[in-house]
C-alpha cells in the first residue's frame, strides 16, 4: 500500500524537453510478467467530444485561445518525450466521448451511410499517438453504422491499427460492427486491420518492456441516453461491471500480468471510485464521461489550471481504497482539449504500486502560443501541430464557414442552458429556449400536415409537441443568441450546435391521458438537479410536485432503449391543453378526456431516457429533423429593419422564464 499526505505546495513546472517521441511497437506476448521495476507515465483525457478546434476563455481583463487538438497533440509530444527522457513506460488512452453531435461533427456527414467522407474526429485522433481507445456513449448517438464508419477511418492503407477497448459489451449481433471485431483479449499493441474491437488489451511498452494490462467498461446507462443498435451492454448494474471485470482482472494475473489499468466511461467519478471500491487487483484507474476537473494538491495553480479556470471538483489522483484494502489512484480530466492528465506511478519488480510521484503527475493545461498567452504570464505555451493544423483544422474551418451567416435575429435571450439545482436549464425547469423549440415542432406540423395526409390542428384534433432537455445541447455555450445580447443574430450553425443529433419529426396519434400522465411521470422523475429525460412543452400545461413519489423506470433489457416501470409515481397533479381542457386534474386522470396527438423527436419516440410509454407505443417518423423545424419556424418571424425574420420582444411565449406550462410545487 502506498499513501500520499495531501499539502499544498507553490512550485513552479519542470522543465521538460518539448521533443516529439516515436516508436514501433513490438507484438507483446502476455505468457510472463516483465518482472522489473518501473515508472509508468499514464496519460489520458476523456470527453473532447468534436471540440477541435480552440475555445476562448477570459482571465482578468484578457481573453485567450486555450485547447484544440493540434496543440493537445503538441502538449502530448512534450509529455511523452519528458517520460522517455525520464526512462519511464509510457502507455496513452482516450477514455471515451471522442466526438459528439455538433456543427463540428455535421462537416463529417455522420447522418448519410453511402459517405465516403473519413471523419474529422478520426483523422485528428489517430495523429494524436494514443496506445488504445475505449468507447463512450457518445460513439453510439449517431447510430452504429457511423461508429463504423469513424473506427474504419483509423486504419491507414492496410496498416495494423489502434486497439479500441469495450469490455461489457458484444457487437456480433449489430450488423454495422460485427465485422471489425477482433479478439476477446488484444494482445498486441496494435490491431489487425478492421479488427481494432477488443474487451480489454496487454500493453508492452517499447522501451522498459513493461507489460499493461488494460481493463475497460461502458456505463450502464448507454440504451436509455444513447442509440447502440443491437451492441449488447452485457452488464446492466455498476456491481454487474465490477464481477465482469474481476474476471478479466484475475485472467490477467494468472497470465503474470501484474500492472492493471482500468478505464471506465460511466458518466461521473462517483461511479468510477464506486467501482474501484468493488475489485481488486487495479493498480490506477482512469474515468471518462464526468468531466471533472481534477488538481494537484502539490502543484501551483498558475502551473496546472487554464487562467480564469473555474474551480476543481476534486483532488488528482483521488484515492480510492478497492476490495482488497489497497488505495487505488483514480484520475480524470476536463474534457474538449483543456488538459491532458498526467500520472505517473512507480512499481516496484512483483507490481505493487510504491509511489505516485507527486512532481510530475496532475493535468497539463493546453494554450497554444500567443500575445495574450504571453500578457497572462503562461510559459508552457505550444505551438499547435502543423500536421493537423493543415490536414484538420484547416479543412474543417472551411466546411464550418458554411454555417456562420445570419438567416434570424432575436431581440430576446434564450436560455438553453444545461441546468442544475441552483441554475435553471433545459433539464430542469420551463425555459424559454425550450419553449422555442417546442413550438417549432408545432409549426412544422402545421406546415407540412396536408402534405403528409395528417389532419389540421384544432380544437377536435388537439396536437402537443414535447422535447426531452438532453437533446438541447450547450455546444456553443447557454444562451441563444450565442453573442450573449439581445438583439442577436442567428446563424445555422448557432440552431445545429443546439439540435446537433440526427433526431427526426415523430408523431403519436390518439395518445389518451393515462399515457400522456405516464409520460409526464418519467419527465418529472428528475431530480432536483435534473435529468435529460426532462420535457420542454407546448400546447398544454403541467404541474408536478416534487415531495411526491417519483416513477422509477428499471434497466432496459438487452435490444430496447427503455425498461419497465416498477413505481408508477406520482408527480403529475395536473395536466392540462392549451384551450383549458383537462387531461388530469387533482393526480387523477379525468374521464371522457380527449385522444391527443403527441409530436416529439424520432429518440425520445422509441423509448430512449427511459420513456416506457413512448417505447411501447407506435409513431409514424417523418423525414423532417428537429434542427429543420427550430430553422424553419424562426425563419417565419416578420422581417426587421435589416431583412432578417427577428423574434420580438413583445413575444409573451418566451418571457425569461418561460410562461407558466411547467409549474413545480415543493
Amino acid at each position: 500500500m502506498f499513501t500520499i499526505h495531501k499539502r499544498r505546495v507553490v512550485a513552479t513546472a519542470v522543465a521538460v524537453v518539448a521533443l516529439a517521441a516515436s516508436a514501433v511497437s513490438p507484438t507483446a506476448s502476455a505468457s510472463k510478467s516483465d518482472g522489473k521495476a518501473v515508472t509508468l507515465t499514464l496519460l489520458h483525457n476523456n470527453d473532447g467530444e468534436s471540440s477541435l478546434d480552440t475555445s476562448t476563455l477570459r482571465s482578468g481583463s484578457v481573453t485567450y485561445r486555450y485547447g484544440g487538438i493540434a496543440a493537445f497533440k503538441s502538449v502530448y509530444d512534450r509529455e511523452v518525450a519528458s517520460a522517455r527522457a525520464s526512462g519511464n513506460a509510457v502507455f496513452g488512452v482516450y477514455a471515451g466521448d471522442s466526438f459528439l453531435a455538433s456543427k463540428s461533427l455535421i462537416c463529417s456527414q455522420p447522418a448519410d451511410a453511402s459517405s465516403k467522407v473519413k471523419p474529422y474526429d478520426a483523422r485528428a485522433l489517430r495523429e494524436v499517438g494514443y496506445d488504445a481507445l475505449v468507447l463512450g456513449n457518445h460513439e453510439f448517438d449517431y447510430s452504429p453504422s457511423f461508429l463504423s464508419r469513424y473506427l474504419k477511418a483509423f486504419a491507414k492503407n492496410g496498416m495494423p491499427t489502434i486497439p479500441v477497448l469495450s469490455g461489457n459489451m458484444e457487437f456480433s449481433k449489430e450488423s454495422s460492427l460485427s465485422d471489425l471485431i477482433g479478439p476477446a483479449g488484444q494482445t498486441s499493441n496494435t490491431a489487425a486491420p478492421g479488427k481494432n474491437i477488443s474487451q480489454w488489451l496487454v500493453y508492452t511498452d517499447a522501451e522498459t518492456g513493461a507489460k499493461i494490462g488494460v481493463v475497460t467498461a461502458m456505463t450502464p446507462l448507454l440504451p436509455t441516453i444513447s442509440s447502440p443498435g443491437k451492441s449488447r451492454l452485457l452488464t446492466a448494474t455498476i456491481d454487474a461491471v465490477a464481477k465482469r471485470l474481476q474476471k478479466q482482472i484475475n485472467a490477467l494475473q494468472k497470465q503474470g500480468i501484474n500492472k492493471i489499468v482500468l478505464v471506465s466511461h460511466l458518466q461521473d467519478l462517483n461511479n468510477d471510485k464506486a467501482l474501484v471500491a468493488k475489485l481488486k487487483g487495479v493498480d490506477i484507474a482512469v474515468g471518462g464521461g464526468g468531466d471533472e476537473l481534477l488538481q494537484s494538491d502539490y502543484i501551483a495553480n498558475g502551473t496546472e489550471l487554464l487562467p480564469g479556470e473555474s474551480a476543481p471538483a476534486g483532488t488528482y489522483p483521488t484515492n480510492v481504497t478497492d476490495a482488497a484494502g489497497k488505495v487505488v489512484p483514480v484520475v480524470t480530466t476536463s474534457g474538449n482539449y483543456k488538459y491532458l492528465g498526467r500520472v505517473d506511478v512507480r512499481f516496484d519488480k512483483k507490481g505493487n504500486v510504491v509511489e505516485v510521484v507527486q512532481a510530475t503527475s496532475y493535468p497539463r493545461r493546453v494554450i497554444p502560443t500567443s500575445a495574450e498567452a504571453t500578457a497572462l504570464g503562461v510559459t508552457d505555451s505550444v505551438t499547435p501541430n502543423a500536421k493537423l493544423q493543415a490536414k484538420v483544422l484547416t479543412p474543417l474551418s472551411g466546411c464550418l464557414a458554411g454555417f456562420s451567416t445570419p438567416f434570424a435575429k432575436s431581440e430576446i435571450l434564450f436560455n438553453t442552458a444545461r441546468g442544475s439545482a441552483s441554475v435553471p436549464g433545459v433539464r430542469t425547469v420551463e425555459t424559454n429556449g425550450g419553449n422555442l423549440v417546442a413550438d417549432s415542432f408545432v409549426y412544422l406540423y402545421d406546415q407540412v400536415a396536408s402534405k403528409e395526409g395528417l389532419p389540421a390542428r384544432s380544437a377536435s384534433n388537439p396536437v402537443v409537441a414535447v422535447q426531452n432537455g438532453g437533446g438541447i445541447r450547450q455546444n456553443a455555450g447557454d444562451l441563444l443568441p450565442v453573442s450573449g445580447s439581445a438583439p442577436g443574430t442567428i446563424s445555422r450553425g448557432n440552431t445545429f450546435d443546439l439540435l446537433p443529433f440526427d433526431n427526426r419529426f415523430a408523431l403519436f396519434t390518439n395518445m389518451n391521458a393515462t399515457q400522456l400522465k405516464e409520460v409526464f411521470e418519467r419527465s418529472c422523475a428528475v431530480g432536483s438537479s435534473g435529468g435529460g429525460q426532462f420535457l420542454q412543452i407546448s400546447g398544454l400545461k403541467v404541474t408536478c410536485k416534487r415531495s411526491n413519489t417519483a416513477m422509477v423506470v428499471g434497466n432496459p433489457p438487452t435490444g430496447l432503449q427503455y425498461g419497465s416501470v416498477t413505481t408508477p409515481g406520482s408527480r403529475v397533479i395536473s395536466l392540462t391543453l392549451s384551450d383549458g381542457t383537462k387531461l388530469v386534474d387533482a393526480g387523477a386522470v379525468v374521464a371522457g378526456a380527449p385522444l391527443v396527438d403527441v409530436i416529439t423527436n424520432s429518440f425520445t419516440a422509441t423509448g430512449g431516457d427511459n420513456f416506457p410509454t413512448f417505447g411501447a407505443a407506435t409513431s409514424k417518423v417523418l423525414g423532417y429533423s428537429y434542427e429543420e423545424a427550430l430553422y424553419r419556424y424562426l425563419l417565419s418571424f416578420p422581417k426587421g429593419a435589416d431583412g432578417l425574420p427577428t423574434v420580438p420582444a413583445s413575444d409573451a411565449r418566451y418571457a425569461s422564464g418561460g410562461e407558466g406550462r411547467i409549474t413545480w410545487q415543493s
